[in-house]
C-alpha cells in the first residue's frame, strides 16, 4: 500500500484528532414517529457514524458498473480507508497503469489478482515480479436517490 506521499488530492473526510469529543449518538427507526414529539431526537455526525480513521480517510465517486453486483454503482460515493490493511475478500482501491480502479481483493497463497462483480469483467492480474498497489479499502458506498 502506498504511504502518505500520494500524489493523490482527494478530499479527506473525518474530525482531526484534536478536535473536540463527539456528541452523543442517535439510533433513527426506520419509520414514523409523531413530528409534534421531539423526545429522543439528536443531531447525528456522520464522520462519528462512519469514520473510523480521519487522517487516513477519503471520499471518491465511483465509475462504470463492474462493481453493481457489489452494491456500487456508477456515481456512488466511496469512503476510503487506507488506515485498514486489505485482506482477502476487500473490496478495494488500487492503482492499476497510474489509474484508480475498485475490485474486489482475491489473495490466497500462490494467488493475486482484482476481480470485479460483474463475471463478464475480466480479473486483472499483475505479471510475474510486478506488484499490486492497494491504495485503501472500501468501508462504505453512499448511494444518491432520485429525489
Amino acid at each position: 500500500m502506498q504511504g502518505d506521499d500520494s500524489p493523490y488530492d482527494g478530499v479527506q473526510v473525518g474530525r482531526n484528532a484534536g478536535d473536540a469529543t463527539p456528541g452523543p449518538r442517535a439510533s433513527v427507526a426506520i419509520g414514523f414517529g409523531s413530528p409534534a414529539s421531539d423526545s429522543g431526537v439528536t443531531r447525528l455526525d456522520l464522520n462519528d457514524i462512519l469514520v473510523k480513521h480521519p487522517q487516513a480517510t477519503f471520499l471518491m465517486r465511483a465509475a462504470g458498473s463492474a462493481m453493481r453486483e457489489a452494491g456500487i454503482d456508477g456515481g456512488d460515493l466511496l469512503l476510503i480507508d487506507r488506515a485498514v490493511a486489505p485482506a482477502h475478500g476487500h473490496v478495494v482501491i488500487a492503482v492499476v497503469e497510474h489509474e484508480f480502479i475498485c475490485r474486489r481483493l482475491v489473495q490466497r497463497p500462490g494467488e493475486l489478482r482484482l476481480r470485479a462483480a460483474d463475471p463478464a469483467v475480466a480479473d486483472i492480474v499483475p505479471a510475474p515480479g510486478e506488484g499490486l498497489e492497494i491504495w485503501g479499502v472500501v468501508t462504505r458506498a453512499i448511494k444518491s436517490l432520485p429525489v
